[in-house]
């Protein structure tokens, strides 16, 4: 130990008297281990960082399955069997993600907040238990049962400010009265962004709930009994599929199974992405430590007399070699504590860019993991950085030649200049890895955004309302409602129209919608006409459906007037719906979503009035400026008619769509910022080692400037060789940037993984600058002053 700190002290001392040398390896050290600690924080606390339940490995979500829908919500009723005869799980828990009109009639505004149905087990299979009051019972858990509900710890704390008396207060829920019994554990966040949870009670007897063929949203959570796999209860659950299908075929002719660990389901789409911006930091650190050992190289090349007569006078090979590890390993730890204030600056842009809709990407912090990690990292480093000096110094005819070449004044020795040759090569190729990836992503980011929509997003105001059924729970009721709120809304100033739709902005294949709905949204009618007045309750179904369904089913034919069966009802025997009109196809995801993209469905709009729903979103679009100063006006609007009816998810259409793009906007914006940093770092590395050749080589041009030289010639000399050296280190990046591409193609949207702009694009800017980073100082060597150069023998 005390030789240890002997070293660090020394190692100390020399770093300060070369301040330059140390500036430069430690901010190289900083960039590069703060990129990796600050996206290694993301990787842990989306990825790696356990679920906070008991044995969270052991909770698996369990989906049903088709040739069509890889993973679709649960039937209610295939539930019960599967939890009746299955033997792997200590139990199976069922879940659907809902939003809910919540009032607390304690003086604050009605909101619209996220929430869940679940069955009584819900807590008893994730293994917790309220913080306050008590859980669901089954006796809670049945058809008119009594109204409970379960509050989460931030709804407690924003809404009720904590109070411990919260217990036995009524909250509106939807208009229905119901007790709080309970408050969640900040640890609870399943379904994500849930605010309320309460048992399914009056689900149970809802007839479209009881359809076997139904699947209304639902999920089932399982824990596996201790020992048993996934693969186990997965095959268990096949088998009970299976039987199932033969029971009712009718339903579940080709219904299979999807499990999933709980974490992978919630976080698994980002999986990739994560990993491959955690590979683009590492590319980076390796960037910045040839960076850190070409100026150790240099350094050891300063201290070569001194490391030699120190060996002479006795010093071992392993101490002079321990030495200089020690002085690398302690340069790279200073960048490391450097690197972790670089990464707590970076991280709040980091989650700026991040999905808001995914808590666990708001919950990164640097912690003690990634301080492990970084600590890991630096030392790492600082091996990778000290290791080629280190053995270079070890050798005892090495350091015999550095002696004998200090006192000649020669240039540094060949196997030192292939040494620095093979670093710039490595920066080189990574480089273009790095900008090959960045610009593909770049590219397809832009493609996305580009991706036709079908409709036009400016200028629209977004909101979601949704009445509760308690109250309005007739279609007439609903209508009136509607009717009238577009009538006080489409007054509003600057209000160019005011129609309602069901459901998200296009982001449905069967859409109810109000007359106005393709004006506002931009949308041309090709052929026939819009929904209109005719288009009411108890009058003959119409139905507008897109191009798309009209090419692929009714080929070479007028589809006006055709019918379309009526599937959107209970009733028996529905009359058909006759296609009135024929639209765009508008996009109903995120361009590159792979099912949405693959089962490309047909869209359908079907008249509001003849299809009362309670939750709709009202899209307002304005003559000029920004839609959102609106949003008071028509909440105002609202709550005139109804009071006790919030409104939720106010924003505009172009923000919406920029939601949908955060995901591949994260990766594009990292990797791109990753991609210029590794150019910085590599160009500064050529120069470097260029710069350093060409004062080692003083002499040299002195001599060859007085055997009749020309400038010309010593600029060509020098400067061909650090072309030289760029030439391979293209030749290798394209090489790697091929490999990298193809990692990259599940991630892409409307590039191919070899898409030459992209991949001559980062040649040719690693080229320019490579280029510029050797002319510099083969300018410089070209104007040596012969008589001077001579002088320094």
């Amino acid at each position: 130990m005390q030789t240890l700190l002997s070293d660090i002290r020394y190692a100390f001392r020399m770093i300060a008297k070369s301040p330059a040398f140390a500036a430069l390896a430690v901010l190289a050290f900083a960039l590069g281990i703060g990129a990796n600690t600050a996206i290694f924080s993301v990787v842990n606390a989306v990825l790696l960082r356990p679920l906070p339940y008991p044995h969270s490995e052991r909770l698996i979500t369990i989906r049903e399955s088709t040739p069509t829908f890889p993973s679709g919500s649960v039937s209610y009723l295939n539930f019960l069997d599967w939890r009746a005869a299955q033997h792997t799980f200590t139990d199976l828990a069922l879940y659907r993600r809902d939003a809910y009109n919540l009032s607390s009639g304690s003086g604050a505004a009605p909101e619209r907040v996220g929430g869940a149905r679940v069955s009584a087990n819900f807590l008893k299979v994730l293994e917790v238990s309220p913080q306050l009051g008590r859980d669901f019972t089954d006796e809670d858990d049945v058809p008119r049962g009594r109204k409970v509900a379960l509050l989460t710890d931030g709804t407690w704390r924003r809404r009720f400010g904590a109070a411990r008396d919260v217990l036995g207060k009524q909250v509106l829920v939807d208009g229905i009265s119901r007790e709080i019994i309970g408050v969640l554990p900040p640890s609870v966040k399943v379904p994500r962004l849930a605010e309320i949870y309460i048992p399914l009670d009056d689900l149970r007897i809802a007839e479209n709930v009881l359809q076997r063929d139904n699947h209304p949203g639902f999920n089932a959570l399982g824990r596996l009994k201790a020992g048993v796999t996934l693969e186990q209860a997965h095959a268990d659950l096949e088998t009970i599929a299976i039987a199932l299908e033969k029971k009712y075929p009718e339903s579940n002719t080709g219904r299979r199974i999807t499990t999933q660990r709980l974490l992978e389901s919630a976080v698994g789409t980002y999986r990739q992405s994560l990993y491959l911006l955690l590979g683009a930091v590492a590319c980076v650190l390796l960037i910045a430590c040839a960076n850190v050992a070409n100026l150790q190289l240099a350094r050891m090349l300063a201290r070569g007399k001194e490391l030699a007569v120190r060996s002479a006078l006795g010093a071992s090979g392993w101490r002079l070699t321990r030495q200089v590890l020690t002085e690398s390993a302690v340069l790279a730890l200073l960048g490391a504590l450097a690197g972790v204030l670089l990464a707590i600056w970076s991280l709040d842009a980091i989650l700026a860019l991040s999905p808001a809709t995914v808590p666990r990407f708001q919950e990164t912090r640097i912690d003690l993991t990634a301080l492990g990690f970084t600590v890991a990292v630096a030392i790492i480093s600082g091996v990778l950085v000290g290791i080629w000096p280190a053995w270079r110094i070890s050798k005892s005819s090495s350091l015999s030649l550095a002696l004998h070449e200090s006192t000649r004044g020669s240039s540094d020795g060949a196997s030192r200049q292939r040494a620095r040759a093979a670093l710039v090569i490595i920066q080189v190729a990574l480089a273009v890895v790095l900008l090959a990836a960045g610009g593909l992503m770049l590219k397809s980011f832009w493609r996305a955004q580009q991706a036709p929509l079908g409709f036009e997003p400016r200028g629209i105001l977004t909101m979601t309302i949704s009445l509760p059924a308690v109250r309005y729970d007739k279609p007439e009721k609903i209508t009136a409602f509607y009717d009238r709120l577009l009538a006080k809304v489409s007054v509003l100033p600057s209000v160019t129209a005011a129609p309602y739709q069901h459901g998200q902005e296009p982001s449905a294949e069967m859409n109810m919608v109000s007359p106005d709905y393709f004006r506002v949204m931009g949308m041309p009618i090709l052929r026939g006409r819009a929904f209109g007045p005719q288009d009411v309750a108890d009058k003959p179904g119409a139905v507008i459906i897109d191009e798309s369904l009209a090419t692929r089913y009714f080929p070479h034919q007028d589809p006006i007037g055709r019918q379309l069966d009526n599937n959107q009802t209970l009733k028996p025997n529905p009359p058909p719906l006759t296609i009135v009109g024929i639209v765009p196809r508008t996009r109903n995801e995120a361009p590159g979503e792979e099912n949405v993209e693959k089962l490309n469905f047909p869209q359908i709009h079907l008249p509001a009035a003849q299809f009362a729903e309670e939750s709709v979103t009202l899209l307002v679009r304005v003559a000029s400026g920004d839609p959102l100063t609106l949003a008071a006006a028509v909440k105002r609007e609202v709550q005139a008619i109804d009071p006790d009816q919030p409104v939720s998810a106010i924003s505009t259409m172009e923000k919406n769509i920029g939601a949908s793009l955060a995901a591949r906007r994260l990766t594009m914006t990292l990797l791109g910022s990753f991609a210029g940093l590794a150019l910085v770092l590599a160009s500064v590395g050529i120069y470097g080692v260029m710069a350093l050749s060409t004062t080692q080589r003083t002499r040299e041009m002195g001599i060859r400037f007085a055997l009749g030289a020309s400038r010309a010639d010593v600029l060509k000399l020098v400067l061909g060789k650090g072309i030289a050296l760029i030439g391979v280190g293209l030749g290798a990046g394209l090489i790697g940037a091929f490999a990298a591409s193809r990692a990259l193609n599940s991630l892409l949207y409307g590039v191919g993984s070899l898409d030459a702009i992209a991949l001559i694009g980062a040649l040719i800017t690693l080229a320019v600058v490579a280029f510029i980073a050797c002319y510099l100082p083969a300018r410089r060597a070209s104007m040596v002053n012969p008589i001077e150069a001579l002088r320094t023998e």
